[in-house]
């Protein structure tokens, strides 16, 4: 009987400092909910100074960026959102919700939210995707961009129309069986958060997301291989200075998608690429990620 009250208690302790542990990791944050055309997305800031805005891809949420984010702050405004159907923001239904100009808009309801035009994104993944269309459309609006592991849609359509075999594993995406095949392990399998310390924040995060609404993502706007010749304008030149950072060991986009991108970038653009480094390259090189957007940020100046 004590031996069973002991553990009990030892069980809720635990319990109760690795809540307060996750916890503590956010209390430095503000909360903030913009409704987009009746969709909530959840975005924090931190700091203040010229804006920047952190965009998260497959599977992650904002704090993906919380170690760029803590020491950014310091000199700017830092903003890390959820994008819709991920941790706190909502996942409506149906694949037209998820098309690009939509996940763009959430992105400018977050700006309009915030105002502080211009900001400068920084993004990653699925993140990226939506930055590199924001950048071209709304260049007034948009400073400067840096993409992590994320080729230019231009670039990315015509590897994998060079390369159609790369595009297969969107299968476990798109098929059939995809909403029953993922789930909250599955998730933190997929983002390599499941074997760091990260691992009860992503996993709450993962349990609060909207798994049909993320697969969405890849049914609505994910560019599939042509038999025909890859387009080479599938949206334009982007106008403002853009950092680029590609872990080389990233199986989703293989290093030859970084080719060509000078041609895609009116203004500046610098490339940092990184041995050995996978596609979450903001949480596997967070020092070295933070280094060089700082050095680029301070460029901009």
């Amino acid at each position: 009987m004590i031996k069973s009250l002991r553990f009990s208690l030892l069980t809720t302790f635990v319990s109760w400092f690795c809540i307060s542990v996750a916890a503590a990791q956010f209390v430095d944050y503000k909360d903030h909910v913009v409704n987009n055309e009746g969709v909530n997305i959840h975005y924090v800031t931190k700091g203040s100074g010229p804006t920047l805005v952190f965009l998260h891809g497959f599977p992650d949420f904002w704090f993906t960026w919380k170690q760029q984010m803590d020491e950014l702050a310091s000199d700017y405004k830092v903003v890390g959102v959820d994008l819709r159907a991920y941790n706190y923001s909502d996942g409506p239904s149906g694949i037209e919700a998820y098309k690009m100009v939509t996940l763009m808009s959430d992105v400018l309801a977050v700006m309009d939210d915030l105002k502080s035009d211009p900001v400068i994104l920084i993004a990653n993944d699925w993140g990226g995707a939506i930055a590199w269309q924001l950048a071209t459309y709304y260049p007034k609006r948009i400073k400067g961009m840096v993409a992590c592991n994320i080729p230019h849609p231009n670039s990315l359509k015509k590897y994998l129309d060079q390369h159609p075999s790369v595009a297969n594993y969107t299968s476990k995406m798109t098929g059939s069986e995809a909403a029953s095949y993922w789930n909250t392990e599955r998730l933190m399998e997929a983002s390599g958060a499941n074997k760091t310390s990260l691992a009860d924040a992503y996993h709450e995060a993962f349990d609060r997301s909207k798994i049909q609404g993320i697969l969405n993502y890849y049914a609505a706007s994910y560019p599939k291989p042509t038999k025909t010749a890859a387009s080479t304008s599938v949206i334009k030149k982007v106008d403002c200075p853009v950092l680029m950072i590609h872990g080389l060991a990233d199986p989703a986009f293989p290093p030859g998608m970084l080719n060509g991108h000078w041609e895609l970038v009116n203004n500046s653009i610098t490339i940092h690429a990184i041995k050995n480094v996978g596609h979450f390259v903001q949480r596997e090189e967070p020092e070295i990620v933070l280094r060089y957007v700082r050095e680029w940020l301070a460029s901009l100046k």
